[in-house]
């Protein structure tokens, strides 16, 4: 199977359905909350969430992170990695 390469899309409109995709794909992370704020998409399967970070715990002072996610056809979106910005 060949899959097509599309460009990637920035989009500053988080819509209802990303949120749906990043909060199924960081269902098991407790004590942080993902604001996604930027969306970047490829449309078909990967995304990146530009969101602001809240812990419970003080001393993870992450306050903006890169999200990233794949989604594969009949499976949940599965989280690839969180990285810190700043």
């Amino acid at each position: 199977m060949i899959k097509e390469i599309k460009e990637l899309e920035i989009r500053t409109t988080v819509t209802p359905k990303d949120k749906e995709v990043l909060s199924m794909a960081v269902d098991g992370i407790k004590g942080w909350n993902f604001n996604p704020i930027v969306v970047v998409t490829n449309g078909i399967e990967d995304y990146y969430f530009i969101c602001k970070v809240k812990t419970i715990i003080e001393n993870l002072k992450m306050k903006t992170a890169k999200v990233y996610i794949k989604i594969q056809e009949g499976s949940n979106p599965r989280l690839l990695a969180i990285e810190e910005i700043s």
